[in-house]
């Protein structure tokens, strides 16, 4: 009877499946498109410095909207922030369409748009998260979370790879862009269809940030692990998909070899959904902090196709642990906090600021010390980032106090 009840807590309520599905129509219209922005870029200016200042304004973009979107995400709703986010998603593809070469004279724009989108749809989706699973299915939640992500980014960029591999010059990267326009429309209108929740408390408690650290110490902790996890995160946003095509200078082997390092990550989201325990989360993240900084290794020898491909492997492999791992760990804090769920939204505004200024940090220092592309510059940059993860398990070993 006990295993029963166990297995209907965990399992996933309608609602819930309903906002999965429509996250993997936005995880595949991202996957179709978003390594190939940057090597869109890459082939019209062949600049790390362009492809890097790119993503700094976007996640820059994305960390304001962030916290300033906060506040009427808890007055009007998240479903409503949720659905602005996947429409001007779509409205930044349509836009690339258009626009076409000249994305280059207004990339900074397209960087605040692509930002500004990101930060309205994620903040919303965290919280909806936080709404749709419990403590007792949340790991299976975000399990199968990391499932539909690596599954679409598995899928998509072989796609779109083949695709522009057809084509001469860059038409096969517009009728990509197209495709993943299609896509965000088609879940701009399925957002439609998600049950808009009832507000029931409105007030921002952002204010009380500073008395919940004080009381908290641990959770001001559990803060800093986010700028930690999104430090690596900026540098490898646009990387390896650079280094990779000055490999091989084939847009399709850059899908073919995406699509085989998430192959590694859907096993490993699986077994983690399977067995993950909330309370292990510390071992999960010592073992995830080993394994990421082993696969920054195998660049030092040499950036060769050996490499590289040992790195994604490995990488992949120890991602989804670190990620699933520190999202639950996370999550149990809100229910810890004294305003409790109250301060849902305040804390996945937080999480995304933070990490995206990790992210962004992590792409300044990638830009200062890496002129081109070789082992001297992008390898000890990487094993850097990598290496700053071993601080993570140390932060959630700190108790609880207050």
């Amino acid at each position: 009877m006990t295993q029963k009840k166990g297995n209907k807590e965990k399992r996933l309520s309608s609602h819930a499946v309903q906002i999965l599905i429509n996250h993997a129509l936005f995880q595949f219209g991202g996957s179709l498109s978003i390594i190939f922005v940057n090597l869109y870029l890459w082939r019209l200016t062949n600049s790390l410095w362009i492809n890097g200042m790119y993503n700094l304004f976007a996640i820059f973009s994305q960390a304001a909207t962030t916290f300033l979107i906060g506040r009427v995400s808890k007055k009007k709703g998240r479903t409503i922030i949720y659905r602005y986010g996947i429409l001007m998603t779509a409205v930044f593809y349509l836009m690339i369409v258009i626009v076409q070469e000249a994305i280059v004279d207004y990339f900074y724009i397209f960087a605040l748009l692509r930002g500004i989108a990101q930060g309205l749809y994620w903040v919303a989706y965290f919280t909806i998260v936080h709404e749709v699973s419990s403590d007792q299915n949340r790991h299976r939640y975000l399990g199968w979370n990391q499932i539909v992500m690596g599954s679409t980014k598995l899928l998509a960029p072989v796609i779109s790879g083949y695709i522009i591999s057809l084509y001469t010059g860059l038409t096969g990267y517009l009728i990509v862009f197209s495709m993943a326009f299609f896509m965000f429309f088609i879940a701009t209108i399925g957002s439609f269809r998600i049950k808009k929740e009832s507000i029931r408390h409105r007030t921002y408690y952002m204010k009380y940030l500073r008395q919940i650290i004080e009381r908290q110490k641990s959770f001001r902790n559990a803060l800093i692990g986010w700028f930690i996890i999104g430090f690596p995160q900026g540098i490898l946003m646009y990387v390896p998909p650079i280094l990779i095509y000055s490999i091989f200078e084939k847009e399709s082997v850059v899908g073919y070899l995406n699509a085989a390092f998430l192959a590694v990550s859907i096993v490993a989201s699986y077994i983690i959904s399977r067995f993950a325990k909330v309370g292990h989360t510390t071992a999960y993240l010592w073992v995830a902090a080993i394994g990421l900084f082993l696969s920054g290794t195998f660049l030092a020898w040499e950036i060769a196709i050996w490499s590289v491909v040992l790195f994604m492997i490995t990488k992949n492999m120890f991602n989804p642990l670190q990620a699933n791992a520190y999202a639950a760990y996370y999550f149990q804090w809100i229910n810890r906090l004294p305003l409790g769920s109250e301060f849902r939204v305040e804390s996945v505004v937080l999480r995304e600021t933070i990490i995206n200024t990790g992210r962004g940090l992590g792409i300044i220092t990638f830009m200062i010390f890496s002129n081109e592309i070789d082992t001297h510059t992008v390898a000890y940059v990487i094993i850097a980032a990598m290496a700053i993860q071993v601080l993570l398990p140390l932060l959630t070993k700190v108790k609880e106090e207050g």
